[in-house]
């Protein structure tokens, strides 16, 4: 703890020590908050270590070895989702030409599976050439397969309802 935390901390405490007015200021005065009353805690926020390790085990990347066709693609996915997860909800990414909040696209790259990541790894092999931006192209790729792999279980699971005479 730095030592300008301790002496934030010891006024904190100091504060809570100090007896409270049992009755409002007289004369229409206003009352002061007390500076850490009442204040929530910020919460911790990621470190890019922490955000690696979520997102590599979200898509289990340390169940492929350093030769399997897809290990550098899916190590670059890794990176691109622990620098989505550590930005501030309200920051901007731009997702397929379009301004989104950090926040709301965190929680659509929650939803990646290793079954997702995989399957957009063997498609970006043959795509890759040609990509100029590689950081915003796999995370428009990302992002985008998440709705797509919805997509297409809805339309399988239709089909087999089709196929099955339930509808």
């Amino acid at each position: 703890m730095t030592r300008n935390k301790r002496s934030e901390l010891g006024e904190r405490d100091q504060i809570f020590d100090r007896e409270m007015p049992a009755s409002p200021p007289a004369c229409g005065g206003r009352e002061q908050s007390l500076p850490g009353v009442g204040d929530t805690p910020k919460p911790r926020r990621m470190s890019f270590r922490e955000a690696i390790t979520r997102a590599e085990d979200q898509i289990g990347f340390h169940e492929y070895d350093r030769m399997h066709a897809c290990y550098g693609i899916l190590h670059d996915m890794c990176r691109v989702m622990a620098e989505v997860y550590m930005m501030p909800p309200r920051a901007t990414i731009r997702i397929n030409g379009e301004d989104l909040e950090a926040g709301m696209v965190a929680e659509v790259l929650a939803e990646v599976t290793q079954e997702m990541a995989e399957e957009r790894a063997e498609e970006l092999r043959a795509a890759l050439p040609g990509v100029t931006c590689l950081k915003a192209y796999l995370r428009s790729a990302l992002y985008n397969k998440v709705f797509e792999f919805e997509t297409a279980e809805a339309k399988l699971s239709e089909q087999v309802k089709r196929d099955m005479g339930w509808v």
